[in-house]
């Protein structure tokens, strides 16, 4: 058995595996080469292999070189001259078995290195695979988002539309309030036309009826025959006055409802404008529709009430002044 030499521990394949592997291949009269050690072990890093197996040949004693027999003459000039040829010859081969186990050790540790440096080459491709697994899921995440995004992006564009088409409509009923709001205006100033008008036919009317009540004075001193009939017209007097009073009370009826429609209408376009608004999301345009809507109301009410005083001024049915019996 040969010496073990110190060197550090390794893991895996032992020194005492390749020493055991090598002797024995040298006891079946085989050389032990590295890759008959490999194997006869049948395992283990062919470098570790190979810087134990030169460690171990570096332990082995050198062989001697066989006495050469030769005849008894010959054997005196020749034993000087093949004493120096086998020491230099063993000089030579212990020089070159050391470059050799030289060599071999630095091949051994380029091999080691190498290995390492492979298996940091498998990790970081280990880690890049996982890494670009990673970044594909990654991908696909932001895609997702993309998608979802574009989605969300047509979905409002549609509704922009949605809403441009109902302020369009908001502004047309607004163009449409502002056509009724000065035809309202110009109502209202022909209302204002009428009411002065009236009162100028009420002062007229007044004057009339001065007249009138100072003829029907006048007569009924002068003629005290005609009691019965001046009886007479005062009971048509008093039937025109209820007339009148029916009319004014269906008049008053009638404008009522009509002040009743007018504010459905205007709780309505009220409702309109409000939704028209809440659609465009525009504060003005609620608002400047509550305006005109309640400015063309005002001017209807206002129109409404002048008719109706108009029609309480007219002259009742009576008989006219300066009319004499």
């Amino acid at each position: 058995m040969s010496r073990q030499p110190s060197l550090p521990p390794t893991a895996g394949i032992s020194y005492e595996q390749v020493a055991a592997a090598a002797e024995n291949l040298e006891g079946r009269g085989a050389e032990p080469t590295l890759q008959r050690v490999c194997e006869h072990l049948g395992a283990g890093s062919p470098n570790r292999i190979q810087r134990h197996l030169s460690a171990w040949r570096a332990a082995r004693p050198a062989p001697e070189p066989p006495t050469p027999r030769l005849p008894e003459s010959l054997i005196g000039a020749l034993e000087e001259e093949l004493a120096r040829h086998a020491s230099a010859a063993l000089a030579r081969g212990e020089k070159l078995a050391e470059e050799a186990r030289s060599d071999a050790a630095s091949l051994a540790e380029l091999g080691e290195t190498m290995e390492q440096r492979l298996t940091e080459l498998e990790t970081r491709a280990t880690t890049a695979e996982s890494a670009a697994e990673q970044a594909m899921a990654r991908r696909d995440e932001l895609q997702t988002g993309f998608n979802e995004l574009r989605e969300s992006l047509e979905r409002e564009q549609r509704e922009s539309r949605t809403h441009r088409e109902a302020l369009l409509q908001t502004r047309q009923q607004v163009e449409m309030l502002r056509e009724q709001l000065e035809e309202a205006v110009q109502a209202r100033l022909a209302a204002e036309r009428q009411t002065r008008d009236a009162d100028a036919e009420r002062i007229k009317a007044e004057r009339n009826q001065a007249v009138a009540d100072t003829q029907r004075d006048s007569a009924l001193v002068t003629v005290r025959e005609k009691t019965e009939q001046h009886a007479e017209l005062q009971k048509e007097l008093q039937a025109e006055r209820a007339r009148q009073r029916q009319e004014i009370a269906e008049l008053r009826n009638e404008q009522k409802q009509r002040a009743d429609a007018m504010e459905r209408a205007r709780h309505e376009a009220l409702k309109q404008a409000q939704e028209a608004a809440q659609r465009a999301s525009k504060a003005e345009i609620r608002a400047e529709a509550l305006q005109a809507t309640q400015a063309a109301l005002k001017s209807r009410m206002d129109a409404m009430q002048v008719q109706q005083r108009q029609r309480s001024l007219r002259p009742t049915g009576g008989r006219p002044s300066g009319e004499r019996d």
